[in-house]
C-alpha cells in the first residue's frame, strides 16, 4: 500500500502575519516523567521563543499567551536533554496527554487538533481495513486520498491543511490531484519567502510527474557511459511490456524490491515482458558489484544520474514504472507483492 505515513509528522513550516490576535494556553503531560526544569516552545520556521514554561516531573505549568495565527511549534528542555515536536498551537487551550506509541505527543482541545486526531484515527482504521483483508489495495488508497483532499480543503487557510499537504499529500496523491489542491491553499502563505520559494518548486515537480503519470507516453532520455549511449527508447515502445526499476545500490529498499523483479522477470519474460533496471544517483562502480552480488539477470541503463529522475519527477527511490507495448505508461509506484499483482492482470497467473 502506498500509505506508510499513519501519524503526520509536521515539522516543517509556520506561517505569521494573520490581522486578528489570538489567545492560546497550552499545559499537561510532555511524556517525560523524570524530567523538572524549563521547557521553551520554539516557532519551528523562525527559531523564536514564544512561551516558557516550568515543568515538574513531566508535567508542565499552564503557560499563556497571545499570537497573531496558528503556529507549529517543537517544546525543548532548556538543558537540550530532549525535544518534543509536532505541536499546533490554536486559539484556546492545548492539552498534552504524554506521548503514543510512536513518541509523538498526544494532544487535544483546540478545533484543529481534534481535527487532526479524527483524521489520523480514520487513516489508521483504514490501514488496520486493509491489512484484516476487508479492503483491497484500492480500496483503502482510494478512502486515503479523499480523507487526504478533505482535509486539505476544509483547512485550505491554516497550518494543519498546509501541512498536511507538504508532508502527506505528495508522496501520496496523484500529482494533478496535489496540484488542484495548492491552488485551494490561501495566498498569504505565499508572503512567506521559505514556503513561497518550497510550493514553487514542489509544484515544478509535481507538474514533470503529472506529464509522466498514467495515461502518459514515455519520454525518452539518453544516458553515456563508457563511450557508449544508452536510451530508455532501446527498450520501450518496442512491442513489449517493460518494467522498469529506478534505484541505486545504496538504497536499502531498492535492493529489497530486486528479488520481486528477478521473480517477474524469470515468471513473465517468455510472455513478452522486459525488466529494465536504471541507475540514478549512484557510482557506476557501486552498481556494477551490486548487479553482480544481487545476480540481477536483466538489462541495465548505468549512470543515468539526475538525467532520467529529473525527466519522471522522481524524489525518491525505488520507483518502479510498467510501461505497455507502444511506450505508454500503465503504472507508477509499484512495490512488492504490487509487482505480481500488477503483471497478472496482462499475463494471467
Amino acid at each position: 500500500m502506498k500509505r506508510q505515513i499513519i501519524t503526520i509528522l509536521l515539522a516543517f513550516f509556520a506561517i505569521v502575519g494573520q490581522a486578528q490576535e489570538a489567545k492560546f494556553r497550552m499545559e499537561g503531560n510532555i511524556g517525560k516523567s523524570d524530567y523538572s526544569g524549563t521547557v521553551h516552545v520554539i516557532d519551528v520556521l523562525t527559531d523564536d521563543t514564544i512561551a516558557t514554561a516550568q515543568v515538574e516531573d513531566g508535567m508542565m505549568q499552564p503557560v499563556e499567551g497571545r499570537f497573531e495565527t496558528i503556529r507549529m511549534c517543537r517544546i525543548v528542555a532548556s538543558d537540550s536533554s530532549f525535544m518534543r515536536y509536532t505541536l499546533f498551537l490554536d486559539e484556546g487551550t492545548t492539552h498534552i496527554d504524554g506521548v503514543d506509541e510512536d513518541g509523538h505527543l498526544r494532544l487535544s482541545g483546540t478545533p484543529v487538533t481534534d481535527d487532526l486526531n479524527h483524521f489520523n484515527l480514520a487513516i489508521k482504521q483504514n490501514v488496520n481495513e486493509l491489512r484484516s483483508g476487508r479492503r483491497n489495495d484500492a480500496e483503502c488508497d482510494s478512502i486515503a486520498d479523499s480523507l487526504i483532499c478533505d482535509i486539505i480543503s476544509r483547512h485550505a487557510d491554516d497550518m494543519l491543511g498546509l501541512n498536511i499537504l507538504t508532508e502527506m499529500a505528495e508522496v501520496s496523491l496523484q500529482p494533478n490531484a496535489w496540484l488542484e489542491l495548492l491552488g485551494k491553499i490561501d495566498s498569504k502563505f505565499y508572503e512567506n519567502p521559505k514556503i513561497a520559494d518550497y510550493l514553487s518548486k514542489t509544484k515544478e515537480e509535481m507538474e514533470t510527474r503529472a506529464r509522466t503519470w498514467g495515461g502518459s507516453m514515455f519520454v525518452d532520455f539518453a544516458v553515456e557511459y563508457e563511450g557508449k549511449t544508452t536510451k530508455l527508447s532501446d527498450y520501450v515502445g518496442k512491442g513489449q511490456y517493460v518494467l522498469v526499476d529506478f534505484w541505486a545500490s545504496w538504497c536499502g529498499p531498492c535492493r529489497a524490491e530486486i528479488p520481486n523483479l528477478i521473480a517477474a522477470y524469470n515468471k513473465h519474460k517468455d510472455q513478452g515482458l522486459q525488466v529494465l533496471g536504471i541507475a540514478a544517483w549512484d557510482k557506476p562502480d557501486a552498481t556494477l558489484k551490486a548487479i553482480e552480488e544481487e545476480k540481477i539477470p536483466y538489462p541495465q541503463i548505468i549512470n543515468s544520474q539526475e538525467i532520467a529522475t529529473d525527466l519522471y519527477g522522481i524524489k525518491g527511490i525505488p520507483e518502479i514504472i510498467l510501461f505497455a507495448p507502444d511506450g505508454k505508461i500503465l503504472k507508477r509506484g509499484l512495490r512488492g507483492e504490487n509487482i505480481e499483482k500488477e503483471l497478472e492482470k496482462i499475463f494471467g497467473e
